[in-house]
């Protein structure tokens, strides 16, 4: 950007900048003298002028927001309780629908992942007890308010309830899909009106983590219709290539930054069609499904005007556990809590394989969804598997033979040994380790049971094994399987 062209903008009109945009080369300024416009206008390098925002007079009333961007809708908790991993309480469900607690349970909780919220406030979340461990180990490493210039720990609880999907730890109530990632708290949104600056707010954030080096973007917001009539988009508009916010968040996905937007709640409405920037080619896309995988009325449906599949994937979005103002916990309603949960998910994946980039991490969550080969204009692709997609990424893997099937990864292994058996029943597991000579070494029965899927975690004889080659044999029920595995030192 030519600072020498901001310059002559800042004389000419005698106003202040708002936001800068490398990626668009333009400047957001603000001015109480519109007489300016014109000799704006007629500088040689100016292109283009674009009313974003008109602040109110005293006639004039706030919107009211809209629920294409934000739609939460609370109430005390009342759901089934889990009847799976108890630390999740009753949160579970909307972690195992995607078998995201097998990725917790192989370590992969988001360590090192840096995720961005952009968001229209986080009221309470620097006290609330939901998001102590993530004060506590400095999780929380930046945040900035795009809108104000304030703190962004006001204004809205909309960035507290989404963030806690991702980051909140109440043990037995609430544990977010990436518990351990680092998060960067960025205010785009004006919680108090809707115009098109807040599109410029979020293309400055976005070039922020890309230069901050963010893997993840999570957005839970949408634009379509805007106070200034002048600026609303059409459906024709949702093709990924002709709203500023998704034209950023295609860059920031060529960036190597994988942004996740929420589709928006608009399915029952006269607009039913997903906003932007959730309709970019490489946005991952999330609308919501209830506890029982059925598409939520609200969920707004694709395909991009230019025939893409979205909504990509659905998520869990209808009666939602997330943390409460008062520290207890609550459900509620709404794509902008499937789209954390799953930006939390893919963070996993992240950590998982540091190597592979942000595209191929959506390719995956994209090819292991319920319907990959079938999608449609309510569903996209479906629901992700993370633990397919956690083998499609290149996870090691080593099935059993046998009556049952089961997989024991990683494979080597140097200190522990996790074994997944699919379709499990509830029922206690025996295993016995013999070395290559045939030699029993070690027996023990246990089992942690996840619904249609166990997973036994064996830590408490792997590190003191010799390396070499195992077999590790697996009975249950009258049934029987065995698996070989390999042990290396580090």
């Amino acid at each position: 950007m030519n600072e020498n062209y901001i310059d002559q903008v800042i004389q000419t009109c005698n106003c202040s900048i708002h936001n800068k945009s490398k990626w668009f080369n333009a400047v957001t300024i603000s001015t109480d003298d519109t007489t300016v416009l014109e000799a704006l206008a007629a500088l040689p390098f100016v292109i283009e002028l674009r009313m974003v925002h008109t602040f109110p007079n005293e006639q004039d009333q706030f919107l009211e927001k809209d629920n294409r961007s934000i739609d939460i809708i609370t109430d005390t908790f009342a759901g089934d309780a889990c009847l799976g991993y108890e630390q999740y309480g009753p949160s579970f469900r909307q972690i195992s629908m995607l078998n995201g607690h097998l990725l917790h349970s192989l370590g992969y909780t988001g360590s090192g992942i840096d995720i961005a919220q952009f968001d229209a406030g986080w009221s309470e979340t620097n006290n609330l007890p939901a998001f102590e461990k993530l004060r506590h180990e400095g999780k929380i490493k930046m945040t900035r308010d795009f809108v104000y210039g304030d703190a962004v720990y006001d204004l809205s609880t909309h960035g507290t309830y989404v963030l806690s999907t991702m980051a909140g730890d109440i043990k037995d109530s609430l544990i977010g899909t990436a518990p351990d990632a680092n998060y960067y708290l960025f205010r785009t949104e004006d919680p108090q009106s809707e115009h098109l600056v807040e599109e410029d707010n979020w293309v400055a954030a976005a070039e922020l983590c890309d230069s901050l080096g963010i893997d993840i973007i999570n957005s839970s917001l949408g634009y379509s219709e805007f106070q200034f009539s002048d600026n609303n988009h059409t459906y024709s508009d949702m093709d990924g290539n002709t709203t500023r916010c998704s034209i950023a968040a295609d860059i920031a996905a060529e960036k190597g930054i994988l942004v996740v937007n929420s589709a928006g709640n608009s399915g029952n409405n006269a607009w039913r069609y997903i906003t932007a920037p959730s309709d970019g080619d490489s946005v991952l896309c999330v609308g919501a499904v209830d506890k029982n995988t059925h598409h939520a009325f609200f969920s707004s449906y694709g395909p991009s005007s230019d025939g893409d599949v979205k909504p990509d994937v659905v998520t869990m979005g209808l009666a939602t556990v997330f943390a409460a103002l008062d520290s207890t916990i609550s459900t509620g309603n709404g794509t902008s809590f499937s789209s954390p949960i799953m930006a939390g998910m893919a963070a996993c994946l992240m950590q998982a394989f540091p190597k592979k980039n942000n595209i191929e991490i959506l390719h995956a969550i994209r090819e292991s969804a319920h319907r990959f080969n079938t999608p449609t204009d309510s569903l996209g692709y479906g629901i992700p598997d993370l633990l397919k997609a956690y083998f499609l990424l290149g996870g090691n893997q080593q099935k059993t033979f046998g009556d049952f099937e089961a997989i024991v990864f990683p494979n080597p292994c140097i200190d522990n040994l996790n074994v997944i058996m699919l379709n499990a029943r509830h029922c206690n597991v025996s295993y016995e380790i013999y070395d290559a000579l045939g030699h029993r070494i070690y027996e023990n029965t246990g089992i942690t049971q996840f619904e249609n899927t166990a997973v036994l975690k064996i830590d408490n004889i792997i590190g003191q094994l010799s390396s070499g080659n195992y077999t590790l044999h697996l009975g249950r029920a009258g049934e029987h399987s065995v698996v070989h595995f390999q042990k290396v030192n580090r």
